[in-house]
């Protein structure tokens, strides 16, 4: 079995639904993925679920900080467009 953590991340915010509708910040999506990793969570799930919808690029600067401290396998999903990215 492995266990993956999903980060639902909104401009950069570490957010949280409350009751599947409206949102709040809970913290650093950093803090939580170090904390995960600590936690011995097999990989991070980072997950910006509108950004298509508000025409926002993929989580690649959110990635590329987090990824300095963190040594586990990093999925990232939304805005993603093209092969490119």
């Amino acid at each position: 079995m492995r266990i993956i953590a999903r980060l639902d991340v909104k401009n950069g915010n570490l957010v949280k639904t409350i009751n599947l509708e409206g949102l709040r910040k809970i913290g650093s999506c950093k803090e939580y993925a170090l904390k995960y990793m600590n936690e011995n969570v097999d990989e991070i799930f980072l997950s910006d679920p509108v950004a298509s919808l508000y025409d926002r690029e993929p989580l690649f600067d959110l990635l590329d900080s987090i990824t300095d401290d963190l040594f586990i396998p990093i999925t990232i999903s939304g805005g993603i467009r093209n092969i490119s990215h």
